[in-house]
């Protein structure tokens, strides 16, 4: 197949561009049956700008191409040459997104916007289906950069990009290294991983309880106490009782537990859910710090900061917060700190780690973006040893065969449709018929890379605006496509046809997936259950349930 490429760089003090090997570098293309490689051999020091190869590619009238997000948070979809692909929106692009840093939480500072209809973008990894048949386009390590892949159906064109950007090499250096197959798709994914000497840690499904979608960051001792011993008479059932954001003071702050709301401490906790059987599990965002900590206040040396000086905002989560720089010797130490308290001091079984995304939303020291956050994750299994992450608000590859638990949608909404508020963020907000298109279309790495964590279920009655029906649709749908079974509900309060809900979850009867489809926003998933043959079919952007 013929590959055009397109390189920018600097040499000598000079922006250059080239489509060939020239004085400052060699250059080799390679493709092979299931193989496409890029290296680059330089013959002075050059600091790259941009690198894409592109070919020609025929699309059918039907043809879907799968984009996988940038993160987990991030819209995960086929599409069809006439859907558009979300950008950044109004609140993202306004003045507060721009002071928060809304851009950073996705791919928009680095990845130009689609203005039209039949142009996409995937991260990592994506395929072109045809019926049955998958076309299928992996990078094998984004250790050096993103590998970007560009679909435009309208002129009939494949672009594969590396984010590159800041990186200074002196010595040959891999720019691609894809894996390439035609097949089903099963066939794909499975030769994919075993391309890439993948395989998931665990196959232990976590099963039992967060406190997130009930109470977000309204949490304290009396609220967790209470639920736990509701919870404690099913504990044949679950495995887990785990404790979300809320009890810190500040994000950023991790030793500093809010004493009004926990006033006998955090390790008190632990220790009752010990006493109940269960293992116990925690959220930590290891890499942020909220703009008013004490840690961004007494350490502004420990935060990511632009050229000039300045912390780079990362989001506008608990009215904005800083990333940490991993490679920074003090921020470095006090993260192994805080693990080491959480784990050894405390004693939590598990720990979740979330929005992690904020270690590397920027090159720098000469660091891409895509070897930034491999080396955090690293990190984070360093600090953890063998103990399970669950990883949440990070971008898939690095983590594939690194943690135990992956988050690969975002976060649900506690009803079905967007609101007019939520519309108007960007492609990693808080979304229902987000959180479930991103289950169905990586369903692909659920037990080849880690196990899935397609978000909750919720069965109760108040504070919550799903139907039952849909509660319990949502609920079948959440224990075919993920390993991660966990509900937010005061289990006191349920009645006779909750319990039998929440008994279904929990067991380990055999439910197969059998078939996918998605025609027009509907929703048709064949499956097993018990050999039974049974089928969800639902609107996946309004929720009503065929």
């Amino acid at each position: 197949m013929k590959y055009a490429y397109h390189f920018t760089y600097t040499a000598n003090g000079e922006v250059k561009t080239a489509n060939g090997s020239n004085g400052d570098f060699d250059f080799a293309l390679t493709e092979g049956k299931n193989s496409l490689k890029a290296v680059i051999t330089p013959k002075t020091d050059i600091m790259i700008h941009s690198f894409f190869v592109e070919r020609e590619y025929v699309f059918a009238d039907d043809s879907r191409f799968f984009a996988n997000g940038f993160q987990s948070w991030t819209d995960t979809r086929e599409f069809v040459k006439s859907d558009k692909m979300d950008g950044l929106n109004t609140v993202g692009k306004s003045l507060y997104g721009r002071i928060n840093g809304i851009n950073y939480v996705g791919d928009y500072s680095f990845v130009n916007e689609e203005k039209e209809a039949g142009a996409f973008h995937s991260h990592g990894l994506a395929y072109v289906r045809n019926g049955d048949e998958i076309d299928f386009f992996g990078s094998l390590t984004d250790r050096t950069g993103y590998t970007v892949i560009y679909a435009d159906m309208n002129k009939n064109t494949l672009k594969i990009s590396k984010d590159v950007e800041g990186v200074t090499i002196s010595e040959p250096y891999k720019l691609l290294d894809m894996f390439l197959m035609q097949g089903e798709y099963g066939e794909v994914f499975d030769s994919y991983f075993a391309a890439m000497g993948v395989k998931p840690i665990t196959q232990e499904k976590i099963k039992g309880y967060t406190s997130w979608y009930n109470y977000y960051e309204r949490i304290n001792e009396d609220v967790i106490l209470r639920d736990l011993d509701s919870l404690a008479k099913y504990k044949d059932s679950v495995n887990i009782y785990q404790i979300d954001d809320g009890y810190e003071t500040r994000v950023g702050d991790w030793f500093s537990i809010d004493p009004k709301k926990f006033p006998n401490g955090i390790k008190h906790i632990a220790d009752a859910i010990h006493e109940k059987g269960f293992k116990a599990g925690i959220w930590i965002a290891p890499f942020g710090a909220h703009k008013r900590s004490q840690l961004a206040k007494e350490h502004p040396d420990w935060l990511i900061k632009y050229p000039n000086g300045k912390p780079v905002p990362v989001g506008h989560n608990w009215g904005g917060f800083y990333g940490l720089d991993i490679y920074n010797d003090g921020a470095r130490n006090y993260i192994k700190s805080v693990f080491n308290e959480v784990l050894n001091v405390w004693g939590f079984d598990m720990v979740k780690l979330d929005f992690l995304y904020a270690a590397s939303v920027i090159p720098m020291h000469g660091k891409s973006r895509g070897e930034i956050i491999y080396d955090a994750i690293d990190l984070l299994r360093e600090c953890c040893g063998d103990t399970p992450i669950l990883a949440c608000g990070v971008q898939q590859m690095p983590c594939f065969g690194k943690v135990e638990y992956m988050r690969i949608g975002s976060d649900m909404s506690l009803g079905w449709t967007h609101n007019l508020l939520r519309k108007n963020m960007h492609r990693e907000d808080v979304s229902t018929p987000n959180a479930l298109r991103n289950s169905i279309y990586r369903r692909c790495f659920n037990g080849r890379a880690f196990l899935c964590d397609p978000d909750v279920f919720l069965l109760r009655r108040t504070n919550i605006k799903f139907t039952p029906e849909q509660q319990g649709v949502l609920a079948e749908f959440i224990k075919l496509f993920g390993k991660v079974l966990l509900m937010s509900d005061n289990i006191a309060d349920y009645d006779e046809q909750q319990l039998a809900t929440f008994h279904h979850m929990m067991d380990d009867e055999d439910t197969e997936l059998v078939a996918v489809k998605e025609e027009n926003d509907i929703v048709f998933i064949d499956y097993l259950d018990r050999g039974e043959a049974k089928m969800l079919k639902f609107n996946v952007v309004d929720g009503t349930i065929f």
